[in-house]
């Protein structure tokens, strides 16, 4: 992930955004917009990568275009960082609105397991609090959490997002596993709470039961483990992605609720690859990814 190794996480993390979330929100978002510009500048070789990926997508897009979008991915990783010390803040309702959740609760009401899905577009995480607020509760799946740094860290980038986890696990109030464990608890989970699932990259190889489905005018390999849960537990899955709105306020998109048993795996997994992909052609700095594309695009 982007900066995991730089020494500025240390006053990012303990001097910079305190101070911002002391500030009225709207301001405090402002600062960490102003703030990217530094990082921005700083990491010419990530700048440089992402710019790569996006221009293999967008082959027609002027310089200006392309400028736009890495500027705006830098911003919204400030943000989100941001976004940690305020998940619990009085201005919630004023930063996240949900748009189409009626149909989570709707479904929930009537006793239906729903899982939730979401790629690595803009600040997902922000969806938590505001879904906690309207009643619900929601775990997750993670690979961080684990009890040493297996990924090789900044030890300030270590430090901060056990701590963001802890933060995210008490507001949302439910489940948070990690990745590799035993998942079994998962499927007694359904029955009480929401569960998130990121539409995600395996890191290392690909995995047994991975699909190829069409992605940013290429193909890529997905796991499908968001259908095999779904169809095992008889859930049905809540696609949702984030639209940011400008200056520091999001919004959380739910799409129609989608039922496995009405798909194949492959069919499955790329009508969730398509939903992203049509988010992130409408605004390629929000999505997370675009280093990891090419392991995306592995067979």
């Amino acid at each position: 992930m982007l900066f995991t190794r730089s020494v500025e996480h240390s006053w990012r993390y303990a001097q910079a955004f305190p101070f911002y979330a002391r500030l009225p929100w709207r301001t405090a978002y402002r600062l960490a917009a102003w703030q990217s510009n530094y990082f921005y500048q700083k990491h010419a070789q990530t700048r440089g990568l992402i710019r790569a990926q996006m221009q293999q997508v967008f082959t027609e897009a002027s310089t200006e275009q392309m400028d736009t979008w890495v500027h705006d991915y830098f911003c919204m990783v400030e943000q989100e960082a941001l976004d940690t010390w305020f998940l619990d803040q009085p201005s919630m309702p004023e930063i996240v609105q949900l748009s189409g959740f009626e149909v989570v609760q709707a479904a929930r009401a009537s006793g239906q397991k729903v899982l939730l899905s979401t790629g690595h577009f803009g600040r997902f995480w922000m969806a938590g609090p505001a879904m906690r607020q309207a009643g619900q509760t929601i775990g997750t799946i993670t690979r961080d959490g684990g009890a040493t740094n297996q990924h090789g860290l900044h030890p300030a980038e270590y430090r901060y997002r056990l701590w963001k986890l802890q933060r995210l696990q008490r507001v949302l109030a439910g489940p948070f596993l990690v990745e590799g464990e035993d998942l079994r608890p998962l499927y007694k989970e359904l029955n009480k709470h929401l569960i998130t699932l990121l539409f995600d990259v395996s890191y290392n190889e690909t995995l047994r039961g991975s699909v190829t489905v069409p992605f940013l005018n290429g193909t890529i390999s997905v796991p499908t483990g968001i259908y095999k849960i779904a169809k095992k537990t008889k859930a049905v899955v809540a696609p949702f992605y984030m639209q940011d709105s400008g200056s520091g306020a999001v919004v959380a998109e739910f799409s129609q609720l989608l039922d496995p048993h009405n798909y194949n795996d492959e069919e499955f997994m790329s009508l969730l690859a398509t939903q992203l992909e049509s988010r992130i052609r409408a605004r390629p700095g929000q999505w997370w990814l675009w280093e990891a594309l090419p392991l995306l695009r592995r067979q």
